[in-house]
């Protein structure tokens, strides 16, 4: 593969934000460090083992002291990066006001490796006023009832966790209760298990909700875990994939690679503190197994003038999509009058994860209003060969 730079996760992340301090992730190829190749995507058999070697260059002016690992990752609906998922984790967040004495429960579904049982380590956090807390509850799925029900100190919420059922086939029910004991804004809550376990929302609670049941985190073994790179240095990096003996289609990490914090100051009381980071993506396919598939789950025209569509799409099949969108409008008497195509930063594609959704906006880039009428709107997203699918919309200018 040929070498090209990586500058993942440009845009700053902000990741977490404990007890008054913000941790925010930005690209370490502003200070010249990169992965080589830029990402790495394989294909490897199940129950086989394969080292491929990845490398770091430091093209900048400045040593970089860097601590290296297996992360994972997912896509926001707009199409970002979000590296605020821990591998084997669930995050829920609400951005809402929550008010004391109110209750919300979310459920999830945890399948248990082999049907035995699973630790499991929770937190919570509110975000203004900005208060941290660990979930009470039992440390292992299935386990014992929760212990405590009363506030953890002087945490504004409290989050108990009760495993509701465990069924034959070894799929755990858990309830997550959010009780504030005083007003707040916005909440999240991460669950983080000990080994791999694939988890589901089941209730959200009018939360969002984000897991990676298609991690490939802990296959990947690093030859080594920091490197001190002088300026014009490199390093070579062992990864080792250890595939399980059946999977299929294809899953995902992100080797980072990451500088000491930096403070940027504080802000309305808040220290930011940056975290420099670069990732390399991996993805691991098992071959023969592919499925591309998807569908089309809204149309909107959301704008009169300029014409404006939202669509969206999602990856219904088990491998990373590209997919090509664009969009015609039909007048009533059938003649096309408008094509839309997507383009986002020089880009006319996307990529989309397995089992992701995706909400593109089309823009009508031709300066002049549809005069008033009714209209169609069909929006066909291409992923190659026979793959594509369409949704469509009727419309009223007025």
């Amino acid at each position: 593969m040929a070498a090209k730079r990586s500058c993942d996760g440009a845009k700053a992340i902000v990741l977490a934000t404990v007890l008054g301090v913000a941790l925010t992730a930005f690209s370490l190829c502003a200070y010249g460090v990169r992965w080589s190749p830029a990402e790495l995507d394989v294909t490897q058999s199940p129950g086989t083992e394969a080292t491929y070697v990845i490398t770091l260059y430091n093209d900048g002016e400045q040593p970089a002291e860097l601590r290296i690992y297996v992360w994972d990752w997912v896509r926001t609906l707009e199409g970002q990066n979000d590296l605020g998922i821990a591998p084997n984790s669930v995050r829920w967040t609400f951005d809402r006001a929550f008010a004391a004495g109110e209750v919300v429960t979310v459920r999830y579904a945890a399948r248990l490796p082999e049907g035995g049982p699973a630790s499991v380590e929770g937190s919570y956090q509110s975000w203004s006023p900005q208060v941290a807390g660990a979930i009470a509850g039992p440390s292992e799925v299935p386990g014992e009832a929760p212990v405590g029900t009363g506030a953890l100190g002087a945490a504004p919420a409290l989050v108990t966790r009760v495993v509701e059922s465990v069924s034959a086939e070894g799929e755990a029910g858990i309830a997550l209760s959010i009780r504030p004991t005083s007003d707040f804004q916005g909440l999240t809550i991460v669950e983080t298990y000990g080994e791999r376990v694939e988890l589901s929302c089941v209730e959200c609670g009018g939360g969002t909700f984000d897991t990676v049941n298609r991690s490939c985190s802990e296959w990947i073994s690093l030859s080594r875990d920091e490197a001190t790179l002088q300026p014009g240095q490199s390093a070579e990096i062992r990864a080792t994939v250890r595939t399980p003996t059946r999977f299929s289609g294809t899953c995902w990490s992100i080797v980072q690679a990451e500088s000491r914090p930096v403070s940027l100051g504080e802000v309305a009381g808040t220290q930011i503190v940056a975290r420099p980071t670069v990732g390399l993506k991996i993805f691991v396919t098992a071959p023969g197994t592919e499925k591309a598939e998807g569908r089309v789950i809204d149309v909107q025209q959301t704008v009169a003038d300029p014409l404006t569509l939202q669509a969206a799409f999602e990856n219904t099949g088990n491998v990373q999509l590209v997919v090509v969108c664009e969009a015609q409008i039909v007048d009533r008497n059938g003649a096309v009058v408008r094509t839309l195509r997507f383009e986002e930063s020089g880009r006319d594609y996307f990529r989309i994860l397995p089992g992701s959704v995706r909400v593109v906006t089309l823009v009508d880039a031709s300066g002049v209003p549809l005069p008033a009428g009714v209209y169609q709107a069909t929006v066909v997203f291409d992923f190659g060969g026979a793959g594509a699918v369409l949704g469509v919309r009727a419309f009223r200018i007025r």
